[in-house]
């Protein structure tokens, strides 16, 4: 831990103009800097239950388990502004929403002084070596849930993993998704007996209270979800070489980037309006780029059909199951590395179409669009693979609940 806290305090400054950087970019304001560098109310009112959830997606993947928990006293942190958001339209005030402070001693402190969390749980693979020593030192018990290590940070130089065994001896559960991730986790470091292999929270399906109002009503629009840079005009291209006469709606991954995308599409010829700018399209709109945050089901609800990003480029690909859920056809590229599984399943199930160039997108994007039988095929499957996975979501409330009964009897 010397050596680590010597490593942090060499890059502060660094640190600091890169927190500045992000607060600007992605409109976090000052309350984002002086969270992350944990400057805490002392007023604050303690919260025995702590979820971290890093980004949007961690955020929706925990969010059942948090609304479960509410009457518990929960304190949410997050890693980014639009996670923020998020949570602030999910839940407003029946939770204390924060920035994670980033892995300095005296950030980590400031936090656990001022809330005295009596357990927390983290989502999928947040793994900070000065968070998790601190929780130690306070008989915190950490728990992983949905734990995954991806694959840059099990390839990891050597300094890298002896900070990560260090912080993962500290680690009271390890909930893995699958059973390559459970080894993962043992071979970083992780006890053998604290990982289990609980199956993923995103392989089981979440029941939906309706169907969500429509976002834009009295348009039909396809759906591009969670776009990264260098993959929103592929997907753009794809769209129009289709011949899709519907609007495309295009959810980027970082809803900072919306002006950017809005620039790129026009410069190439598209017409482009913004849901920042406005909630209804004018009626010669081609694109329209929904930098908004908490309302991808609300598209995928409503799409023709969905492209579900991060697959294109080689980021790794994103939680299929959102347009799984809806029954929508869908559509990936031959970057899913993040969510093998998954694809895998609704792949044996003919329920999702994979393509590796931009001209398979825009054909298979085509025939979708022109084929009815083929399209009410796809839907379908799609809807039968998604009714079949496993009530996760129920196996994994129970076992947040069995952990909180356990520690706030303390």
């Amino acid at each position: 831990m010397t050596a680590y806290r010597l490593t942090w305090l060499i890059i502060a400054p660094l640190i600091l103009l890169w927190s500045v950087q992000q607060a600007l970019r992605r409109s976090g304001g000052m309350p984002y800097v002086r969270q992350r560098f944990g400057f805490c109310r002392i007023d604050a009112a303690h919260k025995p239950v702590w979820f971290h959830a890093a980004s949007v997606g961690e955020v929706r993947l925990v969010a059942p388990l948090i609304g479960a928990t509410l009457h518990t006293g929960v304190l949410l942190t997050c890693n980014t502004p639009d996670a923020y958001r998020l949570a602030q339209e999910t839940w407003g005030s029946r939770l204390t929403i924060r920035y994670c402070p980033l892995d300095f001693v005296w950030a980590v402190k400031a936090l656990l002084r001022a809330y005295q969390p009596k357990l927390l749980f983290v989502a999928e693979t947040e793994i900070w070596p000065e968070l998790f020593q601190q929780c130690s030192n306070a008989q915190i018990p950490i728990r992983i849930v949905n734990g995954r290590i991806s694959d840059k940070t099990y390839h990891a130089a050597f300094p890298v993993r002896a900070f990560l065994r260090g912080a993962l001896k500290n680690v009271t559960a390890v909930w893995a998704r699958n059973d390559i991730e459970r080894q993962r986790f043992i071979d970083l470091g992780c006890a053998a007996d604290r990982v289990t292999n609980s199956g993923s929270l995103k392989m089981g399906r979440i029941t939906h209270d309706g169907l969500p109002d429509h976002p834009i009503p009295g348009r039909s629009f396809s759906l591009a979800v969670s776009t990264h840079p260098n993959e929103d005009i592929i997907v753009a291209r794809a769209w129009r070489s289709s011949a899709d006469t519907h609007v495309l709606v295009m959810i980027p991954k970082h809803p900072h980037r919306g002006t950017a995308i809005a620039t790129l599409l026009e410069d190439e010829g598209f017409t482009v309006a913004r849901r920042s700018d406005t909630s209804h399209p004018a009626a010669g709109t081609e694109i329209y780029i929904a930098d908004t945050t908490g309302e991808v089901d609300a598209f995928c609800a409503h799409a023709e059909l969905v492209f579900m990003g991060g697959s294109m480029v080689p980021h790794g690909g994103h939680n299929v199951f959102e347009a799984a859920a809806r029954g929508k056809p869908i559509i990936v590229g031959p970057h899913t590395h993040n969510f093998t599984d998954e694809v895998a399943y609704l792949q044996d199930r003919n329920a999702i179409l994979i393509v590796g160039t931009e001209t398979e997108l825009a054909a298979q994007w085509r025939r979708t669009m022109v084929d009815d039988s083929y399209r009410k095929a796809l839907m379908a499957a799609t809807s039968k693979a998604y009714s079949d996975l496993p009530d996760r979501e129920a196996e994994y409330i129970a076992r947040v609940r069995e952990a909180i009964t356990k520690h706030m009897a303390v």
